[in-house]
Protein backbone atom coordinates (compact mmCIF):
# COMPACT_ATOMS: atom_id res chain seq x y z
CA UNK A 1 0.00 0.00 0.00
CA UNK A 2 1.97 2.87 -0.81
CA UNK A 3 1.39 6.19 1.46
CA UNK A 4 2.61 9.88 0.54
CA UNK A 5 4.58 11.46 3.48
CA UNK A 6 1.79 13.64 4.17
CA UNK A 7 -0.80 10.97 4.42
CA UNK A 8 1.68 9.67 7.08
CA UNK A 9 1.61 13.05 8.72
CA UNK A 10 -1.73 13.64 8.95
CA UNK A 11 -1.96 10.36 11.25
CA UNK A 12 0.79 11.48 13.70
CA UNK A 13 -1.12 15.12 13.44
CA UNK A 14 -4.46 12.83 14.27
CA UNK A 15 -2.88 10.71 17.06
CA UNK A 16 -1.28 13.80 18.92
CA UNK A 17 -4.70 15.95 19.16
CA UNK A 18 -6.00 12.36 20.03
CA UNK A 19 -3.41 12.11 22.96
CA UNK A 20 -3.84 15.51 23.72
CA UNK A 21 -7.69 15.34 24.57
CA UNK A 22 -7.21 12.27 26.62
CA UNK A 23 -4.83 14.40 28.40
CA UNK A 24 -1.73 12.81 27.93
CA UNK A 25 1.53 13.99 29.13
CA UNK A 26 2.78 17.05 26.76
CA UNK A 27 6.49 15.80 26.00
CA UNK A 28 4.24 12.56 24.17
CA UNK A 29 1.70 15.21 22.20
CA UNK A 30 4.66 17.06 21.05
CA UNK A 31 6.69 14.05 19.93
CA UNK A 32 3.88 12.88 17.83
CA UNK A 33 3.54 16.50 16.23
CA UNK A 34 7.17 17.08 16.05
CA UNK A 35 7.80 13.77 14.18
CA UNK A 36 4.73 14.52 12.15
CA UNK A 37 6.65 17.85 10.84
CA UNK A 38 9.32 16.38 10.36
CA UNK A 39 7.77 13.55 7.53
CA UNK A 40 5.85 16.19 5.83
CA UNK A 41 8.81 18.29 5.35
CA UNK A 42 11.02 15.42 3.67
CA UNK A 43 12.36 16.08 1.03
CA UNK A 44 12.35 12.34 0.32
CA UNK A 45 9.44 9.42 0.23
CA UNK A 46 9.10 8.15 3.76
CA UNK A 47 8.41 4.86 1.72
CA UNK A 48 11.70 4.64 0.49
CA UNK A 49 13.30 5.19 3.93
CA UNK A 50 11.54 2.30 5.09
CA UNK A 51 12.29 -0.24 2.34
CA UNK A 52 16.33 1.27 2.88
CA UNK A 53 15.81 0.76 6.73
CA UNK A 54 16.38 4.31 7.36
CA UNK A 55 14.01 5.47 9.23
CA UNK A 56 15.52 5.71 12.58
CA UNK A 57 18.02 7.90 10.64
CA UNK A 58 15.03 10.49 10.83
CA UNK A 59 16.04 13.09 13.83
CA UNK A 60 12.35 12.83 15.63
CA UNK A 61 11.62 9.53 14.48
CA UNK A 62 12.92 7.07 17.61
CA UNK A 63 12.03 3.42 17.39
CA UNK A 64 8.27 3.54 18.38
CA UNK A 65 6.91 5.96 15.61
CA UNK A 66 9.51 3.91 13.34
CA UNK A 67 7.25 0.80 14.17
CA UNK A 68 3.89 2.68 13.40
CA UNK A 69 5.15 3.95 10.15
CA UNK A 70 6.10 0.56 9.49
CA UNK A 71 2.62 -0.54 9.83
CA UNK A 72 1.15 2.26 8.19
CA UNK A 73 3.35 1.36 5.10
CA UNK A 74 2.77 -2.26 5.65
CA UNK A 75 -0.62 -2.54 6.43
CA UNK A 76 -2.56 0.80 5.42
CA UNK A 77 -4.35 1.16 8.46
CA UNK A 78 -2.48 1.70 12.17
CA UNK A 79 -4.10 0.01 15.04
CA UNK A 80 -2.67 1.90 17.87
CA UNK A 81 -4.53 5.18 16.05
CA UNK A 82 -7.59 2.93 15.96
CA UNK A 83 -7.61 2.19 19.51
CA UNK A 84 -7.57 5.58 20.19
CA UNK A 85 -10.38 7.23 18.39
CA UNK A 86 -12.60 4.44 20.54
CA UNK A 87 -11.44 6.24 23.69
CA UNK A 88 -12.66 9.18 22.20
CA UNK A 89 -16.13 9.96 21.70
CA UNK A 90 -16.08 10.12 17.92
CA UNK A 91 -18.09 13.65 18.39
CA UNK A 92 -15.37 15.27 19.94
CA UNK A 93 -13.06 14.38 16.68
CA UNK A 94 -15.87 15.80 14.12
CA UNK A 95 -15.83 19.36 16.53
CA UNK A 96 -11.98 19.42 15.34
CA UNK A 97 -12.65 19.22 12.30
CA UNK A 98 -14.13 22.55 12.49
CA UNK A 99 -12.13 25.29 11.41
CA UNK A 100 -11.20 27.12 14.83
CA UNK A 101 -11.42 24.05 17.29
CA UNK A 102 -8.54 22.21 18.03
CA UNK A 103 -7.58 19.57 20.92
CA UNK A 104 -7.72 21.78 23.40
CA UNK A 105 -10.98 23.84 23.09
CA UNK A 106 -13.02 20.60 22.23
CA UNK A 107 -12.17 19.19 25.25
CA UNK A 108 -13.26 22.50 27.25
CA UNK A 109 -16.40 22.72 25.47
CA UNK A 110 -17.20 18.71 26.01
CA UNK A 111 -15.90 19.15 29.86
CA UNK A 112 -17.75 22.91 30.47
CA UNK A 113 -20.24 22.73 29.13
CA UNK A 114 -21.10 18.87 27.45
CA UNK A 115 -21.03 20.13 23.90
CA UNK A 116 -20.63 17.00 21.99
CA UNK A 117 -22.32 17.95 18.48
CA UNK A 118 -21.78 20.68 15.69
CA UNK A 119 -25.25 21.82 16.21
CA UNK A 120 -24.85 21.91 19.99
CA UNK A 121 -21.58 24.47 19.72
CA UNK A 122 -23.68 26.34 16.93
CA UNK A 123 -26.56 26.60 19.47
CA UNK A 124 -23.72 27.77 22.57
CA UNK A 125 -22.40 30.13 20.24
CA UNK A 126 -25.20 31.92 18.86
CA UNK A 127 -26.66 32.23 22.70
CA UNK A 128 -23.06 33.61 24.02
CA UNK A 129 -22.66 30.95 26.03
CA UNK A 130 -18.76 30.34 25.25
CA UNK A 131 -17.51 33.81 25.70
CA UNK A 132 -17.71 33.30 29.60
CA UNK A 133 -14.88 30.44 28.81
CA UNK A 134 -11.79 30.87 29.94
CA UNK A 135 -9.41 31.17 26.56
CA UNK A 136 -12.98 32.01 24.43
CA UNK A 137 -14.57 35.39 23.30
CA UNK A 138 -17.21 37.02 21.41
CA UNK A 139 -14.92 36.67 18.52
CA UNK A 140 -13.74 33.27 19.24
CA UNK A 141 -18.11 32.53 19.23
CA UNK A 142 -18.07 34.56 15.84
CA UNK A 143 -15.10 32.61 14.49
CA UNK A 144 -16.44 29.07 14.98
CA UNK A 145 -19.34 30.01 13.61
CA UNK A 146 -18.01 31.28 10.21
CA UNK A 147 -15.16 27.64 10.70
CA UNK A 148 -19.35 25.53 11.39
CA UNK A 149 -20.49 27.08 7.90
CA UNK A 150 -17.16 26.78 5.91
CA UNK A 151 -17.28 23.18 7.20
CA UNK A 152 -20.88 22.62 5.97
CA UNK A 153 -19.88 24.47 2.47
CA UNK A 154 -17.49 22.24 1.80
CA UNK A 155 -18.99 18.39 2.95
CA UNK A 156 -19.09 16.75 -0.45
CA UNK A 157 -16.28 18.95 -2.06
CA UNK A 158 -13.03 17.88 -2.69
CA UNK A 159 -9.71 19.64 -4.58
CA UNK A 160 -9.25 18.17 -7.83
CA UNK A 161 -6.07 16.65 -7.07
CA UNK A 162 -7.48 14.60 -4.49
CA UNK A 163 -10.41 13.77 -5.92
CA UNK A 164 -8.51 12.63 -8.71
CA UNK A 165 -6.10 10.14 -6.41
CA UNK A 166 -8.71 8.84 -4.83
CA UNK A 167 -10.23 7.64 -8.41
CA UNK A 168 -7.62 5.55 -8.89
CA UNK A 169 -7.09 3.85 -5.40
Amino acid sequence: MEMKNQEIADVFYQIADLLEIKGEQPFRVRAYRRAAQRIETLEVDVEDLYRKGRLRDVPGIGESIARKIEELIETGRLEYLENLKKEVPEELIRLMEIPGVGPKKALVLYKRLGIMTVDQLREACKKGRLRHLEGFGELTERNILRGIEMLERSKGRYLINVAYEDGYR
